[in-house]
């Protein structure tokens, strides 16, 4: 049975993250906590950043990144072990507070029976009960005492149930520059000053990958006979990731594209292109911070997708949408990601340099209002929580 904690000096915090993302905004939550309580321990479930910043994972976080109904059940007996044992450990270590770093499916279910037992629970990240199944705010409510949002109108929702939550900012809205120098970003990573330059990001997951590579390939195929001079920037998260996207372009004949493979580097790929396609999730949201024009798609298996779709509350999917509430970069979502179309929005974000300039304007508008030193913030909740003052 696994060890969360060594010894009994400091704090000891649990802690889980399912995804890059997650383990991104927990390593600068850690950071923060580390200057509040410098004794502390943190264990659970943590990527190499959350390691880097000192905390001790029990498993994989990789374990914990499937998405999809069909995909998630087929590892659902691995992923309902590794839930038991950190339960088990939680109530036999009785750690001083668990905090879940989004990754709802997992992390709520651990919460709630942390929760009961008598250990104060933290979820950091709120769920996308405004998006989609907005009948979890009653499930979030009894899994946890608190709720540290990153959107300033979701703490209404929870108020609305009588559950408890705060808005702390977004940390890549504090991380990112407000202006960013394009032209010393391209020296940076190699990219001439002038040359047309798309950004894809087909996802961080094997399984967004798997759906996709071809699209993404096709895609760039389409514009470069549009554009011969372009080049495309594919920053991919593994190398698992990575051999995979290169299958597929020996698969599709698509040795000749320019295609530039990167490991990590999606951020200054992002601040560096001309326009960027990029699949629906938490990068939406970094291409919106770098001020860049984008298309936003997704596809999943059909199945999951229509029980996605039923249970869906707004138009948009996208982060910038979201949070503008209209459509203001396009989406081509499952049946319309089409390289067709994908293609042809893209298109029209470069020759139409006025809506491209329009855009930039209202990213920085969007990049204000999530500035608000998150890590900071979410620390000063959570420290309070150990002090039983929350």
């Amino acid at each position: 049975m696994p060890t969360l904690f060594k010894g009994h000096n400091g704090p000891r915090i649990a802690i889980v993250a399912g995804e890059s993302s997650g383990d991104l905004l927990g390593a600068s939550l850690i950071e923060a906590l580390r200057k509040r309580l410098p004794d502390a321990q943190f264990a659970g479930i943590a990527g190499p950043k959350m390691q880097a910043a000192g905390a001790v994972s029990l498993f994989p976080m990789e374990k914990l990144a499937v998405r999809g109904y069909l995909e998630v059940i087929k590892h659902l007996r691995e992923l309902l072990g590794i839930r038991a044992d950190l339960r088990r450990a939680c109530l036999r270590e009785r750690p001083d507070l668990l905090i879940g770093i989004d990754a709802p499916d997992f992390n709520l279910g651990l919460e709630r029976k942390v929760k009961e037992a008598g250990i104060p629970t933290v979820h950091f990240v709120s769920p996308s009960i405004w998006a989609w199944r907005g009948e979890r705010v009653h499930k979030i409510k009894r899994s946890c005492d608190e709720v540290l949002c990153l959107f300033p109108f979701e703490p209404a929702l929870y108020a609305a149930v009588g559950g408890k939550a705060s808005y702390v900012g977004h940390p890549l809205a504090d991380e990112m520059a407000l202006q960013i120098d394009r032209d010393a970003v391209r020296e940076q990573i190699g990219v001439p000053t002038a040359q047309l330059t798309f950004a894809m990001l087909p996802g961080s997951r094997v399984s967004e990958i798997q759906y996709h590579a071809e699209l993404f390939i096709e895609t760039a195929r389409l514009l470069h006979a549009r554009y011969p001079n372009a080049q495309f920037l594919v920053p991919l998260v593994t190398r698992e990731t990575r051999d995979l996207f290169d299958a597929a372009r020996y698969q599709h004949n698509a040795l000749d594209l320019p295609l530039r493979l990167m490991f990590g580097h999606a951020q200054e790929a992002m601040q560096a292109a001309d326009a960027v396609l990029v699949a629906s999730g938490t990068a939406t949201l970094e291409a919106m911070l770098a001020k860049r024009p984008m298309v936003i798609t997704y596809k999943l298996s059909e199945t999951t997708y229509r029980m996605v779709k039923k249970k869906m509350r707004l138009p948009y999917v996208g982060l910038p949408n979201v949070l503008a509430g209209r459509f203001v970069v396009p989406e081509f979502l499952q049946h319309d990601a089409s390289p067709q179309n994908l293609a042809q929005a893209l298109g029209n974000l470069i020759d139409e340099r006025r809506l491209a300039a329009g855009l930039a304007e209202l990213f920085t508008e969007q990049h204000r209002a999530l500035r608000q030193d998150a890590a900071e913030r979410a620390a000063d909740r959570i420290v309070r929580h150990l002090q039983g003052r929350a």
